[in-house]
């Protein structure tokens, strides 16, 4: 592990432990510095703020599943899901808030590019229909409020359960797109 890696890796671990007794929005990064026994400037020179931290996590939590599942597949969602079903202690912690930089925000974007990016590439086209930049947005705003939902005990499913519900009700024309990327 890189020296960067295990800083990050050690806020990372901080964060989660402090969120075991407080919510996200009570956290201060201050008080994480200090828990850690850095600076500040060593938390900032990783992190824009600590909403980004929770966004790294999530992306090492995403990096570990594909590890088990091929980019795209539905085996890939229930690895990616049983990693936030593992965690889902610190999950819902972090999706109680819903600011501008939180971690719902992050996630619908980040799945909303994934759908326009799959488009794209399966389309070979630079730019998407307004309909199908809807699509595209749609889809990662039902995944993600399916996913906040579930680890909040709302829906109840398997993990392997849950991704083969998101992939039942993916629209056929980003089903293909998602496909195509296998080949």
């Amino acid at each position: 592990m890189s020296g960067a890696r295990d800083t990050k890796r050690m806020f990372a671990d901080e964060l989660e432990t402090m969120m075991e007794r407080m919510p996200l929005s009570k956290v201060r990064v201050g008080e994480l510095c200090a828990r850690c026994g850095v600076e500040r400037r060593v938390f900032y020179y990783h992190f824009k703020d600590k909403y980004d931290l929770v966004a790294w996590m999530f992306e090492q939590d995403q990096q570990e599943a594909l590890t088990v599942g091929a980019p795209y597949t539905e085996s890939l969602y229930a690895a990616s899901h049983q990693r936030l079903w593992e965690r889902r202690a610190f999950y819902r912690r972090a999706f109680e808030e819903d600011t501008q930089n939180s971690i719902r925000s992050y996630l619908l974007e980040f799945s909303t590019r994934a759908n326009e990016l799959a488009l794209k590439r399966y389309l070979a086209v630079n730019e998407l229909s307004r309909d199908r930049l809807f699509m595209a947005r749609h889809f990662a705003h039902g995944n993600i409020g399916c996913v906040i939902d579930w680890l909040q005990g709302k829906l109840q499913a398997t993990p392997a359960q849950l991704a083969a519900y998101m992939f039942a009700g993916m629209p056929r024309e980003l089903r293909e797109a998602y496909a195509y990327q296998q080949d």
